[in-house]
């Protein structure tokens, strides 16, 4: 606030006269509606059908008709080059006169167009009244149009959808009700022909240059809200395609189908942030226009030097009061961001990862979750929850990642994810199609896999349960996918978070590793990353991690030897329900195979049914991956080869070897419950090491405790 107070008196008098002169500047709105119906020009077929509707089209095919407001519109202004803002909500039914919905056309259309546009002939049909297709589908018209299309052309994606059209009929972008499943409270239907109400708004925001599209089917209520959320939503610059005044309007038309278009109700309202005067309406004497703009009496009014002088000082006063908050704001802003800054500020992290997948803005995710709505939730975690999405437009489904607000671990484990997945290339790695920083939130976008996480069918309920030969499959997928990332690629990357949760599976249950959000890279001859962060999910997570605090490929090795034990078990690394001889898994399975009885330890859910030399083998190379000695385990392309039978299996001990470690200060700040920390505790003791209490560990690097999140 001090920069604030020292700026030079010059600046806070320009500022304060400007503000003042825009407040006073004639800007205003425009604004009509219908009923009633003198604000209205029809043209060719459409009619009022008495004072309550205007039917656009006739019972006839080959109809056309228009229903335009009778003034001109301005849309920007050609000096300032200022665009305005405009919303418009109409109600309209379409409705195809007989019982079947499949031979109808073509439609309605709400369009922007320059004043001498003129219904042309051979517009009908798929032209809905403004193009002319008999020549070619794209055949130019200045002409930007918001299409609700109920008949299937050949460059159309179906016969009920929305559109975007500019300059020509086939549309920039499309939205289908049908095709995405898209429902908001009180929709009666999906098909925009099924002759009931459909309320429709579209909004153009000047500033940001975006226009967007809304819709809801609710008959029979007398007020309806706009839905929170778009079906449609496009950049475009109106002023490259339409000149400062326009016609507004509405059109429809039928082919060789009959098809009835009624326009129940619209209202159209226009916010300008420039100087109107009477000459931008042409003509205009009544109605659609705003009483203070143009209006003798009125200016006469304001021509009181009194009333002016104080209006002026008025202005001021809001104007200083404007800036002092605004250099507030930006204060505590500026203040907000350093506090929650981490390695890369906003902008480095634009120009990063501009280089590798796509940017999504936050309104496109959050209409493809249905505004993250709980429905849609696939799954929770430690660092935020995972959606299900549909794509507006494209209708492609995604994942989507939802960091967790205010979560500083959150931001680095977003931080990551992007940088180290987006280049990473393989068939058994979850796919990143794109991130998102807007309003706060840090979104990340993935491939879709219908079958979900490995977990929910080697934990779930019997009927779920996972044949031999996928379990055994999917133990080879991980493998390939960790031997690429510890030795394949250009630089070694430690997963860290390597479990079932985290293992994916598409629709023919092949397997792809996913959430790289706690994920290293180091370099090809750099045998370890020494840390204090102990990073993870406990029973995963390697002891030499917990005790000296460094992360290896090993530790990812130790990971996948618990993992392998799930697979083949049908147990958790540890269960706290069990007998302490039996709750943690490794120990158990060893003792087991010491006794000469491994196969007992096989998941019972499988009754027989499978392979007796793979499952041994199996949990063989799980107790080798899981050898408390880091040295001890073998390297995952050594896994891979065993599993494949291209080399012997390594003598595995009939007994739990014992570690020892070199006990390095390792501070730990355990953010949950006494559970976690007796759990460290057993951990540690079963390892014959020093156990550190509580009270040692008040400040410092986190232990991830979190199950992980059911979807990456």
């Amino acid at each position: 606030m001090a920069e604030l107070y020292h700026a030079p008196s010059s600046l806070l008098f320009f500022s304060c006269v400007a503000a003042s002169f825009f407040f006073m500047s004639h800007a205003g709105n425009l604004s009509f509606a219908f009923p009633p119906t003198s604000n209205f020009m029809l043209e060719t077929d459409a009619y009022f059908e008495g004072d309550k509707v205007i039917q656009l089209t006739k019972n006839l095919s080959r109809s056309v008709g228009w229903a335009a407001y009778n003034k001109s519109v301005p849309l920007w202004d050609n000096s300032s080059r200022a665009l305005a803002n405009f919303s418009t909500h109409f109600q309209f039914s379409i409705g195809t006169g007989n019982n079947n919905q499949s031979a109808s056309g073509d439609g309605v259309a709400f369009f922007l167009a320059p004043l001498d546009l003129k219904l042309a002939l051979n517009t009908s049909g798929g032209g809905l009244g403004l193009f002319n297709t008999t020549v070619s589908t794209e055949s130019f018209n200045p002409v930007v149009a918001v299409e609700f299309d109920t008949h299937k052309n050949e460059w159309d994606p179906d016969d009920n959808h929305v559109g975007i059209d500019v300059n020509g009929i086939l549309s920039q972008v499309t939205f289908s009700p049908e095709r995405v499943g898209y429902t908001y409270s009180g929709l009666c239907d999906e098909n925009l022909k099924n002759g009931k109400q459909w309320h429709a708004w579209v909004d153009y925001d000047g500033e940001a240059k975006r226009l967007q599209v809304f819709i809801l089917c609710k008959p029979n209520s007398a007020s309806v809200s706009k839905p929170s959320i778009p079906i449609l939503s496009y950049p475009i610059d109106l002023r490259n395609n339409l000149p400062p005044n326009i016609k507004v309007g509405l059109s429809a038309s039928t082919g060789n189908a009959i098809e009835r278009h009624t326009v129940i109700s619209w209202n159209f309202s226009c916010e300008y942030s420039w100087g109107i005067s009477a000459a931008a309406f042409p003509n205009n004497t009544s109605g659609g226009q705003n009483p203070s703009i143009g209006n003798p009496a009125h200016e006469k009014s304001n021509s009181n030097p009194v009333k002016v002088i104080l209006i002026s000082v008025f202005c001021s006063v809001v104007a200083l009061c404007f800036l002092i908050f605004l250099g507030w704001r930006w204060k505590f802003r500026e203040s907000i961001r350093r506090s929650d800054e981490v390695e890369e500020s906003d902008m480095e992290l634009d120009e990063w990862f501009s280089q590798g997948p796509r940017r999504f803005s936050y309104p496109e995710l959050s209409a493809a979750t249905r505004n993250f709505s709980e429905d849609e939730k696939l799954g929770q975690g430690g660092f935020g929850c995972v959606y299900k999405g549909i794509l507006p437009g494209t209708g492609e489904m995604v994942a989507v990642k939802r960091i967790s607000q205010g979560s500083k671990q959150g931001r680095k484990e977003y931080v990551s994810e992007v940088t180290i997945i987006s280049k990473l290339r393989h068939r058994n790695l979850v796919q990143l199609l794109g991130w998102c920083h807007q309003k706060g939130e840090l979104l990340l976008v993935y491939e879709y896999l219908p079958k979900g996480s490995l977990d929910k069918y080697i934990f779930g309920e019997e009927e779920d349960t996972m044949d031999w030969d996928r379990r055994y499959s999917i133990a080879c997928d991980i493998a390939s996918a960790l031997v690429y990332l510890h030795e394949e690629w250009d630089q070694r990357v430690i997963h860290r978070d390597v479990k079932a949760s985290n293992v994916m599976l598409d629709s023919n249950f092949n397997a792809k590793l996913g959430d790289f959000g706690l994920a290293r890279v180091v370099e090809r001859d750099q045998v370890a990353s020494h840390t204090t962060v102990v990073a993870g999910t406990l029973g995963y997570l390697a002891p030499e991690c917990v005790i000296t605090g460094k992360t290896s490929p090993e530790a990812d090795v130790y990971s996948y030897g618990a993992l392998t034990l799930e697979i083949a078990c049908g147990r958790r690394p540890f269960d706290s329900t069990l007998l302490e001889h039996n709750c943690r898994l490794v120990e158990w399975v060893w003792d087991l195979y010491g006794q000469g009885n491994l196969s007992d330890a096989a998941d019972g859910k499988l009754r027989g049914n499978s392979n007796s030399e793979e499952m041994n083998l199996l949990m063989l190379v799980g107790l080798l991956c899981s050898h408390p000695n880091p040295m001890s385990r073998p390297t995952m392309r050594e896994v891979i080869k065993i599993l494949k039978s291209e080399v012997e299996l390594p003598y595995v001990p009939l007994d739990l070897p014992v570690a020892v470690y070199n006990n390095q200060p390792l501070r730990l700040d355990v953010t949950s419950s006494a559970l976690q920390w007796s759990l460290v505790n057993e951990m540690l003791s079963s390892l014959n090491a020093s156990v550190l209490s509580p009270s040692t560990a008040s400040s410092g690097s986190v232990i991830s405790s979190s199950t992980g999140l059911q979807y990456l």
